[in-house]
């Protein structure tokens, strides 16, 4: 059996402790690249934060503007075609305003940016002025549009903790889907209520209905029942899919019962989150969250 010498372990050491410490050098190396492109990823994050919120307002608000002065316009005019026009910009824009504000949830969503805000919640605020924000729009196409409430206090609210901003969204994605749907001369009934402490609410329309084997594929992206040239209802695809997505982000549930040229009803289930008692309560302000950049200024 060949001995090693003094000489030849230590030399052999010595390899093998500079070939760990280039080792460790390029697991520093690693590291530091590592960390460099975990950082410009967060900053391309808040960058893509930062920018959508730039283009939103950007966009937002000129086109609410657009929508006050129409509304605005056509209540001033005597002239039947001036007035005519004044409600057609109202109702483009108003179109418009909504489609691109649903881009821009899918887009906070996607990024992972639509984090829950849970606070002391009015529901009935949120369904008036959800229903006010589509009434010019179900008026245009003689729809009724009308709310029950079940449970509500002595001052008529129904308080509920969640996010009031998420459930506008939610809530005025089922009644612009109910009012488009619908025919003339129907009726979109919104239903809410709580009931064992959580909060029940229901859309209800009289529309063309879905196909059994539809019900799964409405929530998925992009999906539309109406496709083609010459379809005969507007639209991305988008707005189901953002309740799904919102709805779970807030742990809640929607079910869908429809048949075709009966009607739809989609009905939501939210339970109750924890929520800070110092929180601002959405009660008597209305249309705080759709809409409303016009009556900050």
């Amino acid at each position: 059996m060949d001995t090693i010498s003094d000489e030849q372990l230590l030399e052999e050491l010595r390899t093998r402790l500079n070939q760990s410490r280039r080792s460790l050098q390029d697991i520093s190396v690693l590291n530091h690249k590592l960390v460099e492109m975990n950082r410009r990823l967060e900053q391309s994050e808040s960058l893509k934060s930062n920018f959508l919120s730039n283009i939103r307002n950007e966009i937002n608000n000129p086109l609410n503007a657009i929508i006050g002065l129409a509304g605005h316009l056509a209540s001033l005019v005597n002239d039947p075609q001036a007035e005519e026009i004044a409600g057609l910009i109202h109702a483009e824009a108003f179109s418009l305003d909504y489609q691109l504000r649903n881009i821009f949830i899918a887009a906070e969503l996607e990024a992972g940016d639509a984090q829950p805000e849970i606070e002391q919640v009015d529901v009935v605020s949120v369904i008036v002025s959800t229903l006010d924000n589509f009434k010019a729009v179900a008026d245009a196409k003689g729809i009724r549009l009308a709310y029950t409430l079940i449970g509500t206090d002595d001052a008529g609210r129904l308080r509920f903790p969640t996010d009031a901003e998420k459930l506008q969204v939610v809530l005025s994605n089922l009644v612009a889907n109910a009012v488009e749907f619908s025919s003339t001369g129907s009726e979109v009934e919104v239903l809410a209520g709580l009931m064992d402490d959580e909060l029940h609410i229901q859309v209800k329309d009289q529309g063309i209905g879905i196909a059994a084997e539809n019900l799964e594929r409405i929530f998925d992206r992009f999906t539309q029942l109406d496709t083609g040239s010459t379809r005969a209802h507007r639209g991305h695809g988008l707005g189901l899919s953002i309740v799904k997505a919102l709805l779970d982000l807030l742990q809640g549930t929607i079910e869908v019962q429809s048949s075709p040229d009966v009607g739809s009803v989609f009905s939501v289930t939210l339970f109750p989150a924890a929520f800070d008692e110092s929180a601002v309560t959405f009660a008597e302000g209305g249309n705080l969250f759709l809409f409303d950049e016009l009556d900050e200024k």
